[in-house]
């Protein structure tokens, strides 16, 4: 059996101490709100991800949704190899921009690609495309 311990000597020899950890626990299972360490604790979750788990773990529907889908596709980047549903996203986030002008929508998966694209997008003041 794995103890937090043991887990933390193993972390201390591979991972480098620039990645942070808070507590010295590591999680084996988690259901809805609720965690387990690798020696059974129970802890209730108010991290979630980092904010990014408001349903919680193992919401039934997200797990469904999730199912269907690697059943289709498991994953790839859309400017390599595009894919309907996530235009099918971006045309229903449009539609809940309010205004009478053209909405995009660019999905990214952290923080900082959202950072990112904002600033450029806010520093821009105009395009020039070419072609050909």
């Amino acid at each position: 059996m794995n103890t937090n311990n043991a887990l933390m000597q193993r972390r201390h020899n591979a991972v480098p101490r620039g990645v942070g950890q808070i507590h010295p626990i590591f999680a084996e299972r988690a259901e809805n709100c609720r965690v387990w360490d690798v020696e059974g604790r129970e802890y209730l979750d108010f991290a979630g991800g980092i904010a990014v788990l408001n349903t919680g773990h193992l919401h039934p529907g997200i797990v469904s949704a999730v199912e269907a889908q690697l059943k289709k596709l498991s994953h790839t980047c859309f400017q390599v190899l595009a894919y309907e549903p996530y235009l099918a996203l971006c045309e229903r986030m449009n539609q809940k921009v309010p205004g009478d002008f053209a909405k995009k929508t660019l999905l990214v998966t952290t923080g900082s690609e959202a950072v990112e694209n904002a600033v450029k997008i806010a520093r821009r003041s105009g395009a020039i495309a070419f072609s050909g």
